[in-house]
């Protein structure tokens, strides 16, 4: 067989394969998996079924999404800093709650887009 011409450049590039571990969990000793269920999270774009990447080396930041803890069970919720308290509080339930305990912020939403749940 007869070439010509020059060869490709491209021949000998080859993309990285995009490994999903690596790019949203670069620190996978603290970080873990949560389910969410419920609806209460929706104007976040949070869904019901959807999978949270939830980091527990981030410190919280005023308007975050956090996994909060709130009598013996974990709950998704924004937390803002109350400057009137001087701490973070979370509303559940129409009240106003103060938080005891943060689990980890919240960095990733991974939801379908209609398809089978993840």
């Amino acid at each position: 067989m007869k070439t010509t011409g020059f060869a490709s450049p491209a021949t000998e590039y080859e993309e990285e394969r995009l490994d999903f571990n690596r790019a949203l969990r670069p620190f996978p000793a603290s970080e873990y998996e949560f389910r969410y269920s419920g609806h209460e999270m929706e104007s976040f774009h949070i869904q019901d079924g959807d999978l949270l990447i939830i980091d527990r080396s981030v410190k919280p930041f005023d308007g975050c999404i956090a996994i909060v803890v709130f009598e013996n069970s974990f709950l998704c919720r924004q937390i803002l800093f109350s400057r009137k308290w001087n701490c973070y509080v979370f509303l559940t339930e129409g009240r106003w709650q103060r938080v005891t305990e943060i689990f980890g912020i919240a960095t990733y939403c991974i939801h379908t887009l209609g398809g089978k749940r993840l």
